[in-house]
């Protein structure tokens, strides 16, 4: 008789287990749903961003898809939990049975517990700003874009004057044996034009940023760059377009002007000829101009190339898997 009062007491603490298990569970999914409330809030402000600057950018925020699980995580588990109820409401005659019957549950809801507090504690708070170099990303290339076009276009310009030189100037060029000096301007100008198509064609939008951009080397890149070029009013147009961008980001980011002004000057500075080498011919030189070219228009850049990931891939697949493995449990 002393025994059966023993395991029953201990079948009552189990029974006491499996209910704070559940309220525990339901208390860490409080957690997450604070996080979700948090990227939501976040989610707006950067979807507002790109909306302004008609962009399209990597997304590191998956709150949508976080937010879906997570929903269905609480309908399989409330369906779990009813069915668990319904299990210690139904007492067998044999109370070692119902013993080893409520530890199994307890286990069960033990594993699940450890699970959802590892997920609980996957800190997401770099999202934002992971989010936010996607969009710095995306401003830039769509500068970039615009510079290439009106590069290309100049480049092109002049490789059609020198390709369609007329009878008296080529007469002129054979005199002075200028020939293989125009032959080889024009094969610059054409590995110019290719080098831009070359960095055109790699541009991917809203694909994962392989750096980390800064919103006031941009604007100087910008402003350094309409300095140079709004003389020219055939580009009028594309220039008004890269105005327009520069205002919207000044606006956006508020950046202060001094620290802009140093950022400008050493722009600038990176923009100055490169010393030239002694002891090389005028050939070699002019097939450095070329290079030199595109390494100062920014389309050879030489960056340490790092994969920014989060771990919000992670979690809302750690909550897709919980799903599973109680919708596994429910079908039993």
């Amino acid at each position: 008789m002393g025994d059966f009062m023993k395991k029953n007491e201990y079948l009552l603490k189990l029974q006491y287990d499996t209910k704070q298990h559940i309220r525990d569970i339901y208390l860490l999914t409080k957690s997450v749903e604070h996080k979700i409330a948090e990227l939501q809030k976040s989610k707006e402000k950067t979807n507002k961003m790109c909306y302004s600057f008609e962009i399209t950018c990597y997304n590191y925020n998956l709150v949508e898809e976080m937010q879906e699980t997570h929903e269905k995580f609480i309908k399989h588990f409330k369906a779990l939990t009813k069915l668990i109820e319904e299990v210690i409401a139904r007492k067998s005659r044999d109370i070692d049975y119902d013993i080893k019957k409520i530890t199994s549950i307890n286990d069960l809801l033990m594993a699940y517990e450890i699970q959802l507090n590892t997920i609980s504690k996957i800190d997401l708070s770099d999202i934002e700003m992971l989010q936010m170099n996607a969009i710095k990303k995306e401003l830039y290339e769509k500068y970039m874009r615009i510079k290439a076009e009106i590069d290309r276009s100049i480049l092109v310009e002049k490789y059609n004057k020198m390709q369609n030189r007329n009878i008296f100037m080529k007469s002129i060029d054979n005199f002075f044996l200028l020939n293989e000096m125009r032959g080889r301007q024009k094969e610059n100008l054409f590995k110019a034009i290719q080098g831009i198509d070359d960095y055109r064609f790699k541009l991917k939008e809203a694909s994962i940023p392989n750096r980390e951009y800064r919103i006031i080397d941009i604007l100087a890149d910008i402003e350094v760059y309409l300095n140079e070029n709004k003389l020219a009013k055939k580009y009028k147009n594309q220039y008004s377009k890269l105005n327009t961008l520069k205002e919207k980001i000044n606006y956006m980011f508020l950046v202060d002007k001094e620290d802009l002004k140093g950022a400008i000057n050493s722009t600038y500075k990176s923009k100055y000829p490169m010393p030239v080498e002694k002891n090389i011919n005028k050939m070699t030189r002019l097939q450095k101009k070329s290079i030199e070219f595109l390494y100062k228009g920014g389309y050879i850049k030489i960056y340490e190339h790092v994969e920014y990931k989060s771990r919000m891939r992670a979690l809302v697949d750690k909550i897709k898997l919980l799903c599973d493995n109680i919708e596994r449990e429910i079908d039993k």
